[in-house]
């Protein structure tokens, strides 16, 4: 084994070796680059398939953490970025094997320019059950990125005053957290404290749910971020899947995502009255048909 090969500050070198040979690469990681991201493409056999698994929060976005465009690259090769706001893992996994670890998909957590930041990738089994679980969890709690969300994402981030952000918040590490306060309308006021301290302290569970970060100067900007956040993961996925349906189609549908992750449902009509009212509010391209719950697309 050389010493390139473990070298801490270039361990896409591992990736490159692992993506080579592969049928099939699955990546799992909170921030990816097109320029982290392009050297494990080019490694990767042309017919091979590609699922990628990242988060876009507006704020890592306008700081440059991730990028949104690596959809452009993933649809090129056939491939799919799912979206999941709280995922942290950092997983490389081809055939039967592994790569996890600390480095991002990026050109300094890959090391692609030295010197890179010090990270460790180390093999792993793909049957190990900590990755076959991770893997469940975010094939079940994930949203697929459209062409739209990256947009919308890009908008958000743009919007954003980066150097008001310093206190961003880290959201409530819930996979398969749903809204349940009836009027989104309020988040803004809460937020910026126009509310009384009882309906603040009620709602405020809400806006940590989401990771909103301190200093967003305007409703848009407010409502953009709150839309690019509810694209990913659970919430993202059941507004995919739930839109276009009839009321008791979309509220059936919703049972049975909430039952797969064992949520119970105790008032599907209600549940889905929240999330459709937060839906229509927050992501513009999904609208509500009036005097009703439906939600087009």
């Amino acid at each position: 084994m050389t010493q390139e090969h473990v070298d801490p500050q270039r361990c896409g070198v591992r990736v490159l070796e692992l993506a080579a040979t592969a049928t099939a690469l699955t990546i799992v990681a909170p921030f990816i680059t097109t320029a982290g991201l392009s050297p494990i493409l080019s490694a990767l056999p042309q017919d091979a398939l590609l699922d990628v698994y990242t988060r876009w929060r507006p704020d890592e976005v306008a700081a440059g953490a991730s990028d949104p465009h690596i959809l452009d690259l993933v649809n090129a090769r056939g491939g799919t970025v799912s979206l999941h706001p709280t995922v942290h893992a950092k997983v490389y996994l081809a055939n039967s094997s592994a790569l996890v670890g600390s480095a991002n998909v990026t050109g300094n957590g890959l090391g692609w320019s030295r010197p890179g930041a010090v990270e460790i990738l180390v093999g792993a089994s793909v049957s190990d059950p900590a990755l076959t679980t991770l893997v469940s969890l975010l094939q079940a709690t994930s949203s697929t990125a459209t062409e739209a969300d990256r947009d919308a994402v890009l908008a958000a981030a743009d919007a954003l005053p980066p150097a008001r952000l310093q206190a961003a918040k880290q959201p409530t590490d819930h996979t398969d957290w749903l809204p349940s306060y009836r009027m989104p309308e309020v988040l803004w006021l809460v937020y910026t404290g126009q509310r009384e301290q009882e309906l603040t302290d009620f709602v405020q569970p809400e806006l940590q749910a989401l990771g909103v970060p301190d200093g967003i100067e305007n409703e848009a900007a407010f409502n953009a971020y709150v839309g690019a956040i509810l694209r990913q993961g659970f919430t993202g996925r059941i507004a995919q899947e739930c839109s276009n349906l009839t009321t008791i189609k979309a509220a059936e549908r919703l049972v049975e995502l909430c039952t797969a992750r064992e949520i119970n449902v105790e008032d599907p009509g209600l549940l889905w009255e929240v999330l459709a009212a937060w839906i229509a509010r927050f992501l513009p391209d999904f609208q509500r048909v009036p005097g009703g719950t439906r939600l087009i697309r």
